[in-house]
C-alpha cells in the first residue's frame, strides 16, 4: 500500500510540475504591438449597449456565486434584456416564474472621463431553484468605451447551511471592434475580453476567464455572447448568455438563454462561432 501511495505521490508531483513549466499564454494578437493606437483603441459603443453588457455581467456574475454554492450543474433559463435609453428603462431578467430580474441605471457621463451604471435588484428572486437577493454593483466605463470594470459587485445566495451568503465580484473587461485592424474594419461588432474574480465573505474562491462578442442588427438580427469559463475552482465550468433581436442606437431588447455546463475552456463554443455577421453586409475592403 506504501509503495502504491509513493507512486501516486510521485505521478501527481509529475503533473504539477509540467502545468508550472507550461509557458503562460500569450497576449491576444491584436496587441502583438502593444497598447493600440489611441484612435483605434476605442468603440462607439452606444448609451443602450453599455447598460445592456453591465446586465449581462451582473447576471453571470449572480451566476458564478451560485456555481459556487451548488456546483456545476448543466441548467438553460430563458433570458430577456432591454435597454431603452429613452424611457430610462433598463433590465435583464430570467423569464421563468420567480426568476431574478435586475435593472440598471446609467448615470450621467463624464466628459473626458466615462460613466457608471449602477445595478440592483428590487426583490429577491431564485435561479435554477436557488434563492438569490441584494445583488448590487457598479460597473464603470472609461470615456473611449472600451474598458469597463466592475470592482465589488455583492451577490447574496442562499448556501447549503439554508442562510445567505456573501459574494463579491471584480471584473475587468476590454472591448475592441472586430476586425479593427483588418482592411474590413467591422466596425458594428464588439468584441472583448478580460478576467474576473469570484470572493466569499471577502476572500477569492474562483477565477474566469471571460469574453463576448456583440453584433448589431442591420439588415439581419443582432446577436450578443458573453461567455465565462473557469479557470480555479473545483471542476470546469462555463456559463453562456446567447441572445438575439434588435441592438439599435436607441433600443437594446434580446431574448436568449442562460446556460451552464460542465465543459472545458476553448471547447464547443457554438454560441460564440454562430454569433456572426452577415457577408453581404461587411464592409468593402480597403484599396
Amino acid at each position: 500500500m506504501k509503495t502504491k501511495i509513493t507512486t501516486l505521490s510521485a505521478a501527481i508531483l509529475v503533473g504539477i510540475s509540467s502545468i508550472a513549466s507550461a509557458n503562460p499564454p500569450p497576449v491576444p494578437t491584436i496587441y502583438n504591438n502593444g497598447p493600440a493606437a489611441p484612435i483605434l483603441n476605442m468603440t462607439n459603443m452606444r448609451d443602450a449597449e453599455k447598460a445592456a453588457f453591465a446586465l449581462n455581467e451582473a447576471m453571470l456574475q449572480a451566476t458564478e456565486s451560485l456555481i459556487y454554492v451548488k456546483g456545476c450543474s448543466e441548467f438553460t433559463v430563458p433570458i430577456e434584456v432591454y435597454s431603452h435609453p429613452g424611457s430610462n428603462t433598463h433590465y435583464i431578467a430570467d423569464t421563468t416564474f420567480g426568476g431574478i430580474e435586475l435593472t440598471a441605471l446609467p448615470r450621467t457621463a463624464i466628459a473626458g472621463f466615462g460613466q457608471n451604471i449602477d445595478i440592483s435588484q428590487p426583490v429577491q428572486g431564485i435561479l435554477n431553484g436557488t434563492p438569490v437577493r441584494n445583488v448590487r454593483g457598479r460597473y464603470t466605463f472609461n470615456s473611449k468605451n472600451n474598458m469597463m470594470v466592475g470592482e465589488k459587485t455583492g451577490i447574496q445566495v442562499k448556501g447549503q447551511n439554508r442562510s445567505f451568503d456573501q459574494f463579491y465580484s471584480t471584473v475587468i473587461k476590454d472591448f475592441y471592434h472586430d476586425n479593427t485592424f483588418d482592411a474590413l474594419g467591422d466596425f458594428y461588432v464588439i468584441s472583448d475580453y478580460g478576467l474576473q474574480s469570484l470572493s466569499k465573505f471577502g476572500y477569492p474562491v474562483n477565477k474566469w476567464w471571460q469574453k463576448s462578442k456583440a453584433v448589431r442588427d442591420d439588415g439581419q438580427q443582432g446577436c450578443t455572447v458573453f461567455q465565462k469559463d473557469r479557470l480555479v475552482g473545483t471542476s470546469a465550468c462555463r456559463i453562456t448568455l446567447a441572445t438575439k433581436g434588435v441592438s439599435q442606437p436607441d433600443l437594446f431588447w434580446q431574448t436568449g438563454t442562460l446556460h451552464v455546463q460542465p465543459i472545458k475552456p476553448n471547447v464547443n463554443e457554438t454560441e460564440l462561432n454562430s454569433c456572426n455577421v452577415n457577408p453581404i453586409f461587411q464592409l468593402p475592403t480597403a484599396p
